[in-house]
């Protein structure tokens, strides 16, 4: 199971980063960076077989690659924005954490149009 070894992984860069807190501050930020990115990387087969599985649906339910590209967009950013927002809380900034999010958010909107405008086509066309 993928989430014992995040788990094992967190605590680990859990212990590493409050001894380092202690004795070399700087250097504690680095191992939450460090540790957040050995998770990711821990969890990339999980995100492949995501991946594969909603090309999978697309293929069956005759979606167009191109939305299911998009969706998979503005899953990422969610993730990317979240992850690097917890960077910045952890360093000690959150008004930056907020920008970040804030930044997320309009490109997830942006990303989003397309999708809406494909619905409400849709509607649209069924109405009449």
């Amino acid at each position: 199971m993928a989430i014992v070894k995040v788990i094992g992984i967190a605590f680990v860069g859990l212990i590493c980063v409050g001894v380092l807190r202690e004795v070399k501050p700087s250097l504690a930020v680095a191992c939450g960076i460090v540790t957040g990115l050995v998770i990711v990387y821990t969890l990339l087969d999980e995100f492949t077989y995501v991946i594969s599985k909603f090309n999978e649906l697309a293929e069956l339910a005759a979606i167009d690659n191109t939305l299911i590209k998009t969706v998979l967009k503005i899953i990422g950013i969610g993730y990317l924005t979240e992850f690097s927002a917890n960077i910045a809380e952890d360093y000690g900034s959150p008004s930056i954490a907020k920008k970040i999010q804030f930044g997320g958010k309009i490109c997830i909107a942006v990303l989003a149009v397309p999708i809406i405008t494909g619905i409400v086509t849709s509607i649209a066309d069924i109405a009449k």
